[in-house]
């Protein structure tokens, strides 16, 4: 069979190749450009979502920095009552002093965090959206901090629990001290419960089991104030950027 080959067929396909070269940047140009504008919505996304972990962040952070300062804040005063009640011994102390610290001996604070966001962040996988590599190093010194809090704050449990409690208990007074809570129907007058006080600081074994737990009220207290430290630092580092992303 005889082959034809016209000149206008040569031309169309000549052309032709010649379309295809040049589409083929236009093509990759367009898929770069939606490629661009992709990511740049999901920089934008990201950016926006930052912002909001960092609007809940920073007010969780005031609601446990405030748990915390109360908290630490209590067992400041348990530290001084305490050390009063040594003090007794070898030193006068007024009475409303040594009462004080008698409803001040077993009194227990136990920080409890609200951790609903950073909890969100971690699984969700959004803890990468914190861009500051300040706050992700307070955040992560915070929450190792607060990992071991239970244990220390268990020792001054057990104090109280297994030392305190009983010994009260075997002396037959810890009811008629009402050192948890008062009880109408057992109240005794202030003078009876200030001579059982007297009795008890009498005794050698009392003054040390007070001794014992002004040392476990004062290891919570050493323990978790960097816990103060860190939260405070990363609350001003969400406020400055929370101040930037208005700018």
């Amino acid at each position: 069979m005889a082959r034809y080959s016209l000149n206008g067929d040569r031309k169309r396909s000549r052309f032709g190749i010649l379309r295809i070269f040049l589409e083929i940047p236009v093509i990759v140009l367009s898929i770069y450009i939606a490629f661009v504008v992709d990511e740049w919505g999901k920089e934008k996304t990201e950016i926006q979502l930052e912002k909001k972990y960092l609007q809940e962040l920073y007010e969780e952070i005031k609601i446990n920095r405030e748990e915390l300062r109360i908290d630490q804040d209590e067992r400041r005063l348990q530290v001084v009552l305490l050390e009063k009640l040594l003090e007794t011994p070898v030193r006068q102390v007024s009475q409303d002093t040594i009462r004080m610290a008698m409803d001040q001996l077993l009194n227990i604070r136990l920080y409890s965090p609200t951790d609903a966001v950073y909890d969100d962040l971690v699984s969700s996988g959004n803890l990468r959206l914190m861009t500051s590599d300040s706050l992700r190093h307070e955040i992560l010194q915070y929450r190792r901090k607060l990992s071991r809090t239970p244990v220390t704050e268990q020792s001054d449990i057990d104090v109280v629990e297994q030392k305190l409690q009983p010994y009260l208990i075997q002396k037959q007074v810890l009811s008629l001290l009402e050192l948890h809570r008062d009880i109408e129907a057992i109240d005794i007058s202030e003078a009876q419960k200030d001579r059982i006080i007297r009795v008890l600081l009498n005794d050698r074994t009392f003054i040390d089991l007070v001794y014992v737990r002004l040392h476990s009220v004062s290891q919570v207290l050493w323990f978790e104030t960097p816990m103060q430290w860190h939260l405070s630092r990363m609350e001003e580092l969400i406020k400055q950027q929370l101040e930037d992303f208005e700018e």
